[in-house]
């Protein structure tokens, strides 16, 4: 394995209080952030594997064996899915990335996985455009709202992964009324999914949390690339845990916060 493993600091179920992990994932959330513990401590009998950049410098990177991730990619089970990658702003973040993106790389090729894979775009479950991999990442496919699978070909032949091509019939699937799908991730999007679903059966719509509790399941059943966090109405996808409440309920056809239906 090449010098970057000297950049990083392990992070497994027998290390993770001693290391600084719950402290830089909560510097570095997103709005959705952090990760749940629980949910972290069940994925690591499942292959997931964490670095953390070594101090001063402040990243993570979360990354599966393809057929356990927890993101929707077609013909990744030879494959290492990047889950999660985030480093802190600042005139250094693009080495902190690259050193990241290695750690990922040099656990591929010792462990013998033909590629590396990401997905890339804006959004919860989403790894930041800012932090995209460079020279010998290719985009092998494209999915909605501008969503991009990278790979880095190890070794081959292989048949390219790709993203699903039956988003609509996905959502379609989920059937009448107000659907929350989530994946457990994080608490604050699992409590922002209730409260969503509270809110639309007071104001006299069906409403139901839809949970992926397994790897099988998201790949099988989400409704988009992020898969942490998705709003459909009726079968017709709505958005994420960006959308506020009420504009929720004005998609779904109900009455907006505040008044209740007559």
């Amino acid at each position: 394995m090449s010098h970057h493993g000297r950049d990083t600091v392990v992070v497994s179920p027998p290390s993770f209080e001693r290391t600084d992990f719950a402290r830089v994932d909560t510097a570095l959330s997103a709005p959705h952030g952090p990760h749940d513990r629980g949910w972290l401590m069940a994925r690591f009998a499942e292959g997931l594997q964490i670095r953390l950049l070594k101090p001063p410098h402040q990243g993570l990177i979360l990354f599966q064996p393809g057929k356990l991730a927890w993101r929707p990619v077609d013909g990744a089970g030879r494959a290492l899915v990047v889950h999660d990658l985030r480093v802190a702003p600042g005139p250094i973040a693009r080495e902190g990335a690259a050193r990241l993106w290695s750690a990922a790389e040099d656990f591929a090729r010792y462990y013998g996985f033909v590629a590396v894979l990401a997905l890339i775009g804006r959004g919860a479950g989403l790894i930041s455009r800012d932090h995209a991999p460079g020279r010998g990442w290719l985009t092998l496919d494209e999915g909605p709202a501008e969503t991009r699978l990278v790979g880095r070909i190890l070794q081959g032949p292989l048949e390219l992964p790709r993203l699903p091509r039956d988003w609509d019939r996905r959502a379609s699937a989920l059937g009448p009324g107000l659907v929350v799908q989530t994946t457990g991730e994080y608490e604050t999007l699992e409590a922002r999914a209730a409260a969503i679903v509270a809110a639309a059966s007071a104001r006299g719509i069906a409403a139901r949390r839809d949970r992926l509790t397994d790897p099988e399941m998201v790949h099988a059943r989400a409704v988009r690339p992020g898969a942490v966090c998705t709003v459909v109405a009726d079968g017709v996808l709505l958005g994420g845990p960006e959308l506020s409440v009420d504009t929720i309920l004005a998609l779904s056809g109900g009455p907006p916060a505040g008044q209740r239906p007559s």
